[in-house]
């Protein structure tokens, strides 16, 4: 009798408790998965937050002062230091998008803000230009190779076509 209850013969508690353990496993990485999942979703949520929260100070410093946001087309040279100030925000603010863009899963981040990117570059990029040594050098080379300066038209020469 003794030797009935120790068979190697997997009985049906046997069976079911083998299933329920390997459906409790890949239950765990599958619940691994979504809490990773989640928690990247919640910090690009979290960053379009803050980028969203700090574009809006620097847009409420501009309708308060619009000088600011075209002074490289009326330059004045009292509000120059106020203009200098105003534009080392601006763009202490797009490296910092330019660092919450980095990497695969932040697409969606870089197709929101890189526009912004491209509209606050057009307005202080002579201001950029100038203090270049302020921001790190990849983010000097983005937008050198994203946002090139335009060249300045070569002047015109009269086509040989129409010479006399």
């Amino acid at each position: 009798m003794y030797i009935l209850l120790q068979s190697p013969i997997p009985t049906a508690w046997t069976r079911i408790e083998v299933i329920a353990e390997a459906t409790a496993a890949v239950g765990i990485v599958f619940t691994l998965f979504y809490s990773v999942w989640s928690f990247t979703r919640t910090l690009r949520d979290s960053y379009y937050a803050e980028l969203d929260r700090i574009y809006f100070e620097l847009l409420k410093i501009a309708l308060e002062r619009p000088y600011l946001a075209d002074f490289a087309a009326r330059p004045d040279p009292n509000m120059q230091g106020e203009y200098n100030a105003y534009a080392f925000m601006v763009w202490n603010f797009l490296e910092t998008v330019f660092d919450r863009c980095q990497g695969l899963s932040k697409k969606r981040l870089r197709d929101t803000w890189y526009p912004i990117v491209g509209a606050e570059n057009q307005l202080h990029r002579d201001w950029f230009d100038n203090n270049r040594s302020k921001f790190k050098q990849s983010f000097c080379a983005f937008i050198e190779r994203e946002y090139p300066k335009p060249k300045p038209d070569a002047p015109c020469e009269p086509n040989s076509a129409t010479r006399p």
